[in-house]
């Protein structure tokens, strides 16, 4: 389940391009500009989202130190 939110931004980011294209068909490039950038922007959180996971797979979990106390 950790993938359902890159999973719901891929979705999003799909769907604001085919409406992107969509416009730039029916109007001009510059109605739909703003949906291709944030198809790109959603893109882009995709593949940061995925960058970060891998890297905290990679590193082994912090230790946690046992604080012991010491009888004077």
């Amino acid at each position: 389940m950790k993938n359902l939110g890159d999973t719901i931004f891929f979705s999003l980011s799909v769907a604001f391009f085919i409406i992107g294209v969509h416009l730039t068909m029916a109007y001009d490039i510059g109605v739909s500009y703003f949906f291709f950038m944030v198809s790109l922007g959603l893109l882009f959180l995709v593949r940061y989202r995925r960058a970060k996971r891998k890297e905290a797979e990679k590193q082994p979990p912090a230790k946690t130190s046992k604080k012991t106390k010491h009888k004077r």
